[in-house]
């Protein structure tokens, strides 16, 4: 039981992504949440999570043509990866994974308070 304690995190989520293949996708969901609502940092390592706990750098390094030395680096604490290999990684993991990620719009919360709210019903 020590064992499970003292494991990275980050090596028990990439377990549970070699495991669990939907657990993957909802991580693969939720990077590409976090990067339209600018926590790129957060997608990174959620991107990172997924590459480690499925494909692996060097696989996907065969099928983008990119360096995996580019990938890890990409990835990194101090990765920036550009659009262009965003998505193209993007479209490997999701066929990796075997689903294919939508975007919709929905209505953003409003930003008036209850009171201005309340005065406002009331005229």
């Amino acid at each position: 039981m020590s064992d499970v304690l003292t494991r990275p995190f980050a090596e028990i989520v990439q377990d549970r992504v070699r495991c669990e293949p939907a657990f993957g996708a909802g991580l693969l969901e939720e990077a590409a949440q976090c990067m339209l609502n600018g926590e790129l940092g957060v997608a990174r390592n959620l991107i990172r999570d997924v590459i480690k706990g499925s494909i692996g750098y060097a696989e996907l390094s065969r099928r983008t043509g990119t360096p995996e030395k580019s990938l890890v680096r990409m990835f990194g604490p101090k990765g920036n990866p550009t659009a262009d290999n965003l998505s193209r990684i993007f479209a490997h993991l999701q066929r990796h994974e075997g689903v294919t990620l939508q975007v919709r719009s929905v209505p953003a919360p409003s930003k008036t308070s209850p009171k201005r709210s309340a005065s406002r019903r009331a005229a």
